[in-house]
């Protein structure tokens, strides 16, 4: 067995980017010949995820590589990286939805197609509802910004693709806007779901870390047997892990051995007691120097 395919993030990736694949073909074939415009919408939204999908796999696979000269810290970041265009990308799609609603004829499902077209809506919608929970699981576990980026777009594309049917079927029965008013809730729900996976790579890259973290981080420090005070925490993202530089300080006269043995007893304690934290660095101040 290769070591991709035991890493359940490169699964969970080709998984998303094949059904994506899929799904965007039969939208878009099926939507055309029922023209369907809720139905393109969806379809030309599912395409744009093809090309998501393969932006954050390949982030995903670069941000494995291991530390080197040029990045000392490793390639984390770069899923960061491709949550950021993951999330703009996503964006633009909403804006293609928005303009294609704007810029194409009034139309109506072809009655002859409606049956195939309300099929593949809703086989769709309870494929992406499933892909969706799928991605969710892994990124969570993995804390992989990309992967839950793709998770939280495939939720997105279950939630509008459930209008899809309903649209269909309103036209079928003479109200031919409904299916215009789907593909615009379709590019709000689009445009929501792409700014916050934006936002979310854009705060790993600008070292934005949770407050509570930090001060239980801190709790954990404090609580280490010898440590006589934590003086500051700093939390750096990196990807899906996390490095955390500390001071501490302890009595002023223990010799510099147990020093040492007492700042790696907290970093042990900080990386057993917190998810993705992997590396912590621990700076050792002499107590009386803050006035204990």
């Amino acid at each position: 067995m290769t070591a991709e395919a035991r890493d359940p993030g490169a699964g969970a990736y080709a998984l998303t980017l094949l059904v994506n694949l899929g799904l965007a073909g039969a939208k878009l074939g099926m939507g055309f010949l029922a023209t369907s415009p809720a139905l393109v919408a969806d379809g030309w939204h599912s395409l744009s995820d093809v090309a998501m999908n393969a932006l954050a796999w390949t982030g995903y696979r670069f941000s494995q590589a291991p530390p080197d000269e040029d990045h000392h810290y490793g390639h984390g970041n770069w899923e960061a990286v491709a949550g950021l265009v993951v999330g703009l990308i996503v964006i633009a799609a909403g804006a293609g939805i928005v303009a294609g609603v704007f810029l194409s004829e009034e139309g109506r499902t072809d009655p002859a197609h409606g049956a195939l077209a309300l099929a593949v809506g809703i086989g769709s919608g309870l494929a992406k509802l499933l892909l969706a929970r799928t991605t969710a699981r892994i990124g969570t576990r993995l804390n992989s910004p990309s992967l839950i980026a793709v998770s939280r777009d495939n939720l997105s594309d279950a939630m509008t693709g459930s209008l899809v049917p309903v649209a269909i079927g309103a036209s079928l029965l003479g109200v031919a806007w409904a299916e215009r008013v789907c593909a615009l809730v379709i590019a709000s729900v689009v445009f929501w779901m792409g700014a916050k996976s934006a936002k979310e790579g854009l705060d790993i890259l600008m070292d934005r870390a949770d407050p509570r973290s930090r001060a239980a981080i801190q709790a954990t420090a404090q609580a280490v047997q010898g440590v006589r005070g934590v003086q500051s925490v700093r939390i750096h993202p990196l990807g899906s892990e996390l490095r955390v530089d500390m001071e501490i300080s302890v009595d002023g006269s223990l010799s510099v051995a147990e020093g040492h043995r007492i700042a790696h007893a907290v970093e042990t304690a900080v990386v057993e007691a917190h998810d993705h934290v992997h590396h912590v660095h621990v700076h050792v101040n002499p107590a009386i120097q803050f006035g204990h």
